[in-house]
């Protein structure tokens, strides 16, 4: 979302302010340079946006962010559940924004502004670090929207967990350093 910081070489900025060029610090491939920015309107006061779009606001901690956060609902985020594995054998998963709406102090947020999407891509699929210890899903396939290929075709270094099993696993406290909202808690027991 607009506002997002992100970690360049010069230190943390907002993604509003990246160029294609610009290089951007990834979880498993340290600085990668941007090869497309895709910048989508998300949100206007003339169209009519149904709740389940609105954006997911996870405060600050919450994800291991130092800074409070917006979430689109079919944004992935990356979390560390000892319960599960990814392709390489690492304890990671990749969630849909939609799930975190279990996560204690998390709320959709209706914009009282417009708000535009910008996704750096890469030259393949990354994890980008966001807001103070966050991590993002920058899927590389969106270049061809911005005309850019990616260098392997379609990669698929993640994938995605469907929304209800994420949310089980974040109720079930299968992620660590989540605390989930007690309401949840009660009705998973």
């Amino acid at each position: 979302m607009s506002g997002t910081r992100v970690v360049t070489p010069g230190g943390w900025a907002k993604v509003d302010s990246l160029h294609v060029g610009d290089e951007v610090l990834t979880f498993d491939a340290g600085f990668q340079r941007i090869t497309a920015l895709v910048r989508d309107p998300i949100f206007r006061h003339d169209h009519v946006t149904p709740r389940k779009l609105w954006p997911v606001f996870v405060p600050a901690g919450a994800l291991e962010n130092r800074r409070d956060l917006l979430v689109q609902p079919g944004e992935g985020v990356l979390v560390e559940s000892p319960k599960v594995r990814d392709k390489w054998g690492d304890p990671y998963a990749v969630i849909p924004g939609a799930a975190l709406d279990v996560i204690d102090g998390t709320h959709r947020v209706e914009p009282s502004r417009p708000l535009n999407a910008i996704l750096p891509v890469f030259a393949e699929d990354q994890m980008v670090f966001v807001n103070g210890g966050a991590l993002l899903f920058s899927q590389c396939i969106w270049g061809v929207r911005a005309g850019v290929r990616p260098r392997f075709g379609t990669a698929a270094n993640y994938n995605m967990v469907p929304v209800q099993k994420a949310m089980a696993m974040l109720e079930s406290g299968a992620v660590r350093n989540v605390s989930v909202k007690p309401e949840m808690m009660l009705a998973a027991a």
